[in-house]
């Protein structure tokens, strides 16, 4: 264990090194997106040929835990009187996925040449892992579905922060605020500790997808709208949590070669385009109607991680009960609708 969490230092230390920075110029989530962006520009410069870059699974695991802790806290009680909204947004997420996936299906099949099983699985906004893993049984290239939705979240993730910083010219502080370890009641610490744990446990008993972000977020939420706490972790540990998360992003480059990432990269930037310009779109024609800030809805429709569209939304402390919510239904439902659909179609292995 040990000497696996040992061969994550020379990541992590690039990824502090980015965070660092990116905090210095004063970035919006600036150690997520400073941890990704240097180690992805080590992976795809060849700079890692010395020393293999990875992040333990289980460390990322754990960080992920505390981050799903911390979307939880965001929950308030006066919520739950509105959760009645929430139907337009969940009519507009149906809407929206179908919507990307048959333009981006088009995208990768008819123009970037990827066989049929390969650009539908690439092209559904679902998880990386879930798509990944799904595409894979049906005789997708996994190898090329991962690099699409790897830079799919990597683009979005580099994005949106930055649009809602200098287009729209609002506050994306560049890391999470509250108060310090050393001002964290213990009794609330342990509470804190017991929705991770629980959250977690109950969570991959129960076989829920994400169960490390999902359950912890679930019981977090169910403590806060109670009233039973009204802490959140330190922000400390949030930004160690976003370092390695952003570690992890920027490493799933590894052992891929420049030129394959080349390929896959403009055909994976050009459909990330048509979704935030779908979203956008939709953002735009449908927020009033749908009753939610056009920020909130924009995030709730961006095709990047749950986690960090989350993490966008709690720095903009906008809706982030919803955002998280509508990005746990999106997965879902890609994940319980693509394949019966892929059947349907009566798409072939091969081209």
């Amino acid at each position: 264990m040990l000497r696996n969490l040992s061969s994550s230092i020379p990541a992590l230390l690039i990824g502090a090194v980015g965070g660092a920075v990116f905090l210095y110029l004063r970035m919006p989530l600036a150690w997520m997106l400073g941890a990704m962006f240097f180690t992805g520009v080590t992976v795809l410069a060849g700079l890692d040929r010395k020393v293999t870059l990875r992040v333990e699974p289980r460390l990322r695991t754990v960080m992920i835990v505390i981050i799903g802790v911390m979307l939880g806290s965001a929950f308030k009680p006066e919520m739950i009187d509105r959760a009645r909204e929430w139907l337009g947004l969940i009519i507009l997420m149906l809407a929206y996925i179908p919507i990307v996936t048959t333009i981006c299906y088009w995208m990768f099949r008819r123009m970037a040449r990827l066989d049929p099983v390969t650009a539908y699985f690439s092209a559904a906004p679902g998880g990386l892992q879930e798509m990944t893993l799904v595409g894979e049984a049906f005789g997708g290239d996994g190898r090329s579905i991962i690099l699409t939705h790897a830079l799919r979240i990597f683009i979005t993730v580099m994005t949106v922060p930055v649009y809602f910083r200098f287009i729209e010219g609002l506050n994306v502080p560049p890391m999470a605020q509250g108060p310090h370890f050393w001002q964290l009641p213990w009794h609330e610490g342990a509470l804190l500790i017991l929705c991770g744990g629980a959250g977690w446990y109950a969570a991959k008993f129960l076989r829920i997808p994400a169960a490390q972000l999902v359950g912890p977020m679930i019981v977090s939420a169910l403590v806060h709208l109670f009233g039973w706490s009204h802490a959140a972790p330190p922000p400390e540990l949030v930004a160690i949590a976003q370092v390695v998360m952003g570690a992890a992003l920027g490493c799933r480059f590894v052992g891929t070669p420049l030129k394959e990432v080349g390929r896959i990269a403009t055909w994976a930037a050009l459909a990330t385009l048509v979704m935030l310009g779908v979203a956008l779109g939709m953002t735009l024609g449908f927020a009033d109607w749908a009753g939610i800030k056009t920020e909130a809805m924009m995030l709730v429709l961006a095709p990047g991680g749950m986690a960090e569209m989350s993490l966008v939304a709690l720095g903009l402390g906008v809706e982030v009960a919803i955002v998280a919510s509508m990005h746990i239904f999106r997965i879902a439902v890609v994940v319980i609708a693509v394949p019966p659909v892929f059947r349907l179609l009566g798409l072939k292995q091969k081209s």
